[in-house]
């Protein structure tokens, strides 16, 4: 029995809220919740759309997550990524993962999120994060391979702060926040490249 044939998704909405659906039958903005959800599941269940039939959450797809990764317990709602979605660089890891960040700070420090973050990329897979913003890929922000559990929580923790700033500040605060992150991962970027030559 797979993670995917035990785990239901229960009082769990997240990616009826969170994700934006931007298909031909159906239209829904990020971070609002769908018309269609009754306050106790789709009321529309048996005639979704495709794109809500094909979704499978991070949390029911990875066996190696327990039940308290379950988006709304979590506060982090993973996707799955194919390696056509990833740049080059990283097709290699066969998949990437997109951790949708939903519970602010807390979700980033709760116990085993940097750990489940730090194996992922040292198995060479991409992973990107966001908060109601743009993603960004940790990868770029970060060699998990050369650094401790403690500095990996104290840059995932900061990396989110970045990333919340940029949601919900509009305009130029919001360009601040968005060139902090660039600036961050400019700065790896140069580091890893220093320490190869």
């Amino acid at each position: 029995m797979t993670a995917l044939d035990k785990r239901r998704c229960g009082p769990c909405k997240a990616c009826c809220s969170v994700l934006k659906i931007d298909t031909p039958e159906f239209r829904k903005p990020a971070q609002t919740l769908c018309p269609h959800h009754t306050g106790r599941g789709c009321g529309i269940y048996e005639i979704r759309p495709g794109v809500c039939r094909e979704f499978l959450c991070g949390w029911r797809l990875f066996a190696e997550l327990d039940d308290s990764w379950r988006p709304d317990l979590s506060g982090v709602l993973i996707l799955r990524k194919a390696p056509s979605e990833l740049p080059p660089a990283w097709r290699d890891g066969g998949y990437g993962v997109h951790l949708a960040i939903t519970g602010g700070e807390d979700a980033v420090t709760r116990p085993g999120f940097a750990e489940y973050v730090a194996g992922l990329m040292k198995r060479g897979i991409a992973v990107y994060m966001s908060a109601a913003s743009p993603a960004t890929l940790v990868n770029e922000h970060m060699d998990a391979a050369a650094m401790d559990m403690p500095a990996i929580r104290e840059r995932l923790a900061y990396l989110s702060r970045l990333l919340h700033a940029s949601a919900w500040k509009r305009g130029i605060r919001m360009i601040g926040a968005l060139y902090r992150l660039n600036v961050e991962r400019q700065r790896v970027l140069v580091e890893k490249r220093l320490k190869i030559k």
